[in-house]
């Protein structure tokens, strides 16, 4: 299945973290992983117009991951931190390799060179719930200059269209006490931060 064919909810919250942790719990899910995030884009792109997929693909990604918690959380195994989607800028490079945080600095010189240039630095703390026959997780972020926001997808939806696995999303979340109108649009992260003011679409994958 294409990734570009999955639909991915985004919908701002408008309650505390506190609220939804409990009513998850209260619904038979558990607190599985926490951790905190530090993302850093670079492009050579003009952003105006893309979709929040777009703007994604057309960037490399560094990320620093610090966990802190949940049930599945292993204090062995981080700090954790890397680059993704790099074929875009060196096609003979691996796409995603791991590099320590204190490395950056020669790869900004680098992506300087080629008239790259840093267009996102982001943080996010991210509360991941699952219970045991869930292929995914709903995952309650809270992100810096934007607030909280809820992101899920379902595997099993992937067959169907985006708008019916918009409907499926929605109705599942719902049945585990959440409250979304098949008309609530979701906040698109990085074209947020673009144009600095929100920005809303149906799919945060698309």
């Amino acid at each position: 299945m294409e990734k570009s064919n999955v639909c991915e909810v985004g919908f701002k919250l408008d309650k505390s973290l506190d609220y939804y942790h409990e009513m998850l719990i209260n619904a038979g899910f558990d607190n599985v992983y926490n951790c905190e995030t530090r993302d850093i884009y670079w492009s050579n792109k003009k952003f105006d117009d893309m979709s929040e997929n777009e703007i994604k693909k057309s960037c490399v990604r560094f990320r620093y991951s610090e966990g802190f918690g949940g049930s599945l959380f292993d204090r062995d195994s981080f700090p954790k931190s890397g680059f993704q989607n790099y074929l875009i800028f060196d096609n003979l490079a691996e796409n995603s390799f791991m590099c320590p945080i204190e490395d950056v600095g020669k790869f900004e010189e680098k992506f300087k060179k080629y008239y790259w240039r840093r267009v996102f630095d982001t943080k996010k703390v991210d509360y991941q719930y699952a219970t045991r026959k869930m292929k995914s997780r709903i995952q309650i972020q809270d992100i810096d200059g934007i607030g909280l926001v809820l992101y899920y997808d379902n595997p099993d939806y992937y067959n169907f269209s985006i708008s019916e696995q918009r409907k499926m999303l929605i109705d599942e979340l719902n049945s585990y006490g959440f409250d979304f109108k098949y008309n609530d649009l979701g906040i698109d992260k990085l074209r947020t931060l673009y144009y600095k003011k929100e920005c809303f679409s149906e799919n945060q994958n698309g």
